[in-house]
């Protein structure tokens, strides 16, 4: 066995495993790194959503109040203006009825005044047929006045109608729809390295330490036939471990944790 031989076969296979668990560790934190600064814009975006949200829906509120109440002004508008038409009617109604009553009377009037004349036969009769037939042309007109006053109140009452109805449109086109709140995308998994690489690595560094012990190896007095650098690497590794211990280049990697 050749010491020095082993001795760098050992430095090398724990420099390579070091580098190997080294580069682990640094994936390592670089991924949990880039998961916190995720996890940070994520929660970043979820505050500002709240808080847009919010905002949304006080203005919402304050849109849904103002079309309640532009909707109850419009009511009330079209009330007073029922109301209005309604008293406007009526009083036609009662002028027309009191024009009906004076009419009867001017005709029951102008009938005895006609009888109280003193005269006889069909001077009468037609004098008293004269003072009908005005008393019923003269009703007739109020009648007929009084049906353009009913179509009259009915055309403003459709009007008064078709405004608030156009009024209550507009309000509610103004009115705003009611927010949702914005979804918000979690942040996207980070790939961390995996443990077969370090295995293989490791695997690695070991392999090459195995070739390097196998090329220092002095060859043996009995094998100078071109075979004084094969071997077997089993062997190899094995007296490289056997050595590790008395060996001045010793090292621990169990100080070097593997995993996330």
């Amino acid at each position: 066995m050749c010491l020095p031989a082993a001795a760098v076969a050992i430095g090398q296979f724990v420099l390579g495993a070091v580098s190997s668990i080294a580069q682990y560790q640094q994936e390592q934190a670089a991924a949990t790194y880039e998961e916190q600064l995720r996890q940070q814009d994520y929660q970043v975006r979820q505050r500002q959503a709240e808080y847009e949200y919010g905002i949304q829906r006080q203005q919402y509120e304050a849109s849904q109040k103002a079309y309640n109440d532009r909707i109850e002004a419009n009511r009330a508008a079209a009330d007073r203006g029922y109301r209005r038409e309604q008293m406007l009617l009526a009083e036609k109604k009662a002028e027309a009825a009191q024009r009906a009553q004076d009419l009867f009377i001017e005709k029951i009037q102008s009938q005895g005044t006609v009888l109280s004349s003193g005269r006889t036969g069909k001077s009468i009769a037609l004098l008293t047929s004269d003072a009908e037939r005005e008393y019923g042309r003269d009703l007739a007109n109020l009648g007929t006045n009084l049906g353009y006053a009913s179509q009259s109140y009915n055309l403003n009452v459709q009007d008064i109608y078709s405004e608030a109805e156009s009024q209550n449109n507009i309000a509610a086109s103004q009115r705003m729809f009611e927010p949702t709140k914005a979804y918000v995308q979690p942040p996207a998994a980070v790939m961390r390295p995996s443990g077969v690489g370090l295995a293989l690595g490791i695997g690695q560094a070991a392999l090459g330490a195995a070739g390097t012990y196998g090329a220092l190896k002095a060859p043996s007095g009995g094998n100078l036939g071109g075979s004084a650098f094969r071997m077997d690497t089993a062997d190899t590794l094995g007296e490289a471990g056997r050595n590790l211990s008395s060996n001045p280049l010793k090292t621990s990697l169990s100080s070097f944790r593997i995993g996330g």
